[in-house]
């Protein structure tokens, strides 16, 4: 799309989200999550004393699953929903006699959408200080979880039917692609298949960023190569079945 009719179309955005009663309160949530977190975690660490060695790591678990999973999730699931409504209201169909494609349109959508998921992430991430990562660190995380919202803004696109169906979907995905936050931590060889969902690239980003490790290049490069390809499917399957 022309730089253009991209800004053109953020006034609208914004008026339409902020009429929909279903999507108004999704772009809320990741800052009550930080606040609950930089107000409810030090408060029970504080209460378990040095004996909750366990509650800590499970400190460490909250924050990237929070910030680096579910942020971008939240975020590429209000683009998703308002694809879906722009689908069910023939939108799709008039871009076919305007100088925009669909698939371009969809592209757009989708890289706006791992634009705002890097920086809500890297936002709330400080925000919510449940790590010393710093700037530098912090940024490479959220680069590296952002790449999520454009798989499920164009996943939704594709494989829902219709906004009830898409919010089945979402609930269904967010259990599947918390469990790599869950797993326990190590390079086993058995933690391979796991690298098949699209978060489990972040968290390993965020165990070597807070270990002061080196691999995190790997990390971002495999997160960017399976959300593309998961966007990649999304844009085919929509323009498959796109009048």
């Amino acid at each position: 799309m022309r730089p253009r009719a991209m800004l053109g179309l953020l006034p609208a955005d914004l008026r339409r989200l902020a009429r929909d009663e279903l999507l108004a309160w999704m772009p809320a949530v990741p800052l009550a999550m930080a606040l609950a977190a930089r107000l409810g975690v030090p408060a029970l660490l504080r209460a378990v004393g040095p004996g909750g060695a366990g509650v800590r790591g499970w400190a460490a678990r909250i924050d990237v699953a929070a910030f680096a999973i579910v942020v971008p999730v939240l975020v590429g699931a209000v683009v998703g929903f308002m694809l879906l409504g722009e689908k069910e209201d023939g939108v799709w169909s008039v871009l076919a006699v305007t100088p925009t494609s669909l698939r371009g349109y969809l592209i757009w959508r989708a890289a706006g959408a791992v634009v705002v998921a890097a920086v809500a992430s890297g936002v709330c991430v400080r925000l919510a200080g449940l790590d010393d990562l710093g700037a530098a660190r912090t940024t490479v995380l959220a680069a590296t979880g952002a790449p999520l919202a454009g798989a499920v803004a164009t996943g939704l696109a594709s494989w829902a039917k219709d906004t009830i169906q898409g919010f089945a979907v979402v609930k269904l995905s967010l259990i599947v692609l918390v469990l790599p936050a869950v797993a326990p931590r190590g390079a086993g060889a058995w933690q391979w298949p796991l690298a098949a969902i699209p978060s489990w690239w972040p968290v390993r980003a965020y165990w070597d960023l807070i270990d002061m490790g080196s691999w995190w290049p790997v990390w971002l490069l495999g997160s960017i190569v399976v959300d593309l390809a998961v966007v990649v499917l999304g844009v085919l399957g929509v323009l498959r079945v796109a009048p």
